[in-house]
């Protein structure tokens, strides 16, 4: 094959040499893990939404001592930094600490793809921006609302920090990667895409070494009201706290926001030969496909999830008996894990009764954009161990989830492929297949 006459290089093989994670339960993708093994939900109760008055007010947030670890790791906390791109900076470094690569070098032919939705304005905002307004709410005065946050504890950066694009250009400043990058806002299936737009770089040979990965904080309340306000959310009627999300069994009523950060470091194979970095896994497969049925909702038969691992699938090579185990986007929403079931069954047949299957947001919430990073980190790290993490809550099926093999407890397993699913608002659908080193 060649193009524009000149022949085209064999494509890369895409490996993984470093992983991070800022979660609700601390810093450290490892510490995550071994967290999850004992069963233990991130999922709590958040005393400012209590405070406001929120009928369900549990959540996986990260707290304040969590912050202070991740600005201890990243040496302060700038002031032009938000939330997300502190975050987004602690644990893109543990990552680049394990990969043993070198810090802010501009000699790495590199990129960063980062995942993160538009934050929605928190509580404070809403108020500064109330109190702006004249009596009768129609008019805002916008020199008021500036000096409003001026004065605020983020100060006039406030509003920059919301721009999706900033903890992309903080870390590739960070770490010298300025060939390629890519700043992804497609909704749930962000961070899954972020991985697998860096892993088609790498495979065309564009670049060498890639930070992939997402950063969300939404556990605040405008964002939990716009999510309530279409019926996404879990409302806390029947259930309360870690119960509360429950993907695939027949008592799911809706998901449970969640936040934190999540990175992989992914480089060639030929490139992490050469400096002689320790391999935890490969990239093997991806498809990232745009539906266009409806913005909260798939095609309900399935048919649309399951295109998409079919592409995946062709895309590694491999066949539906070559999976071990689906990472499930399992949400926890009645409709979303009704439509990941029916794609399972139609994909892997009469063997989905043996495939097992982990939906980690059961004890991680749901961090949106960082759902699919921290869950492909999670699946490096059960190829690597051998085991599988368990699904919190699930009892019983209902009609669309019975007959699925999901892993209620700690279980060792023979696992040399992972499947891994993410599937977005506004269509965006993703699936990934990670392979044992």
């Amino acid at each position: 094959m060649s193009i524009n006459g000149h022949a085209a290089a064999a494509p890369q093989d895409v490996v993984v040499t470093g992983l991070g994670v800022v979660s609700p339960g601390g810093l450290g993708a490892q510490a995550l893990f071994d967290r999850l093994s004992g069963g233990h939900s991130l999922v709590t109760e958040h005393p400012a939404l209590k405070a406001l008055g929120f009928d369900n007010p549990a959540c996986a947030y990260v707290n304040g001592a969590v912050f202070a670890d991740a600005d201890a790791l990243n040496g302060g906390a700038d002031a032009d930094w938000g939330e997300q791109t502190r975050l987004a900076l602690a644990a893109a470094t543990m990552a680049w600490q394990q990969a043993g690569l070198p810090k802010g070098s501009h000699e790495l032919l590199g990129g960063v793809f980062l995942a993160s939705n538009r934050q929605l304005f928190d509580e404070r905002a809403l108020a500064t921006l109330v109190q702006s307004m004249d009596v009768d709410g129609d008019v805002i005065d916008f020199d008021a609302y500036l000096d409003g946050l001026a004065s605020s504890d983020a100060g006039g950066e406030g509003y920059f920090h919301k721009q999706q694009d900033l903890a992309t250009l903080a870390l590739a400043d960070r770490f010298g990667l300025q060939e390629h990058h890519g700043a992804h806002g497609e909704a749930c299936a962000a961070g899954a895409m972020a991985i697998g737009a860096a892993m088609q770089q790498i495979r065309a040979g564009l670049i060498d070494v890639a930070l992939a990965g997402a950063t969300e904080t939404p556990c605040n309340f405008v964002p939990l009201v716009a999510f309530n306000s279409i019926g996404a959310l879990a409302d806390g009627a029947a259930l309360q706290g870690a119960a509360i999300s429950r993907p695939f069994d027949r008592e799911r009523c809706g998901f449970v926001m969640g936040e934190g950060s999540a990175f992989l470091v992914l480089e060639s194979a030929a490139h992490a030969a050469r400096r002689g970095a320790t391999v935890l896994a490969r990239v093997r497969g991806f498809a990232g496909l745009l539906e266009a049925h409806k913005i909260t909702s798939s095609d309900h038969d399935g048919s649309e999830y399951a295109r998409c691992i079919r592409m995946a699938l062709t895309d590694a090579g491999l066949q539906p008996a070559d999976i071990d185990h689906v990472s499930a986007h399992g949400t926890s929403t009645p409709a979303n894990d009704a439509c990941e079931a029916m794609a399972l069954k139609q994909v892997f047949g009469e063997r989905v009764a043996q495939l097992p299957i982990t939906a980690n947001k059961s004890a991680l919430g749901h961090s949106l954009a960082n759902s699919g990073a921290v869950e492909a980190v999670l699946s490096v790290l059960s190829l690597q161990h051998q085991v599988l993490l368990p699904t919190l809550n699930y009892q019983q099926p209902d009609a669309s989830t019975a007959g699925l093999d999901v892993v209620t407890t700690l279980r060792d397993a023979p696992l040399r492929h992972v499947l891994s699913n993410s599937f977005g608002f506004g269509g965006s659908n993703v699936a990934l297949i990670l392979e044992a080193a």
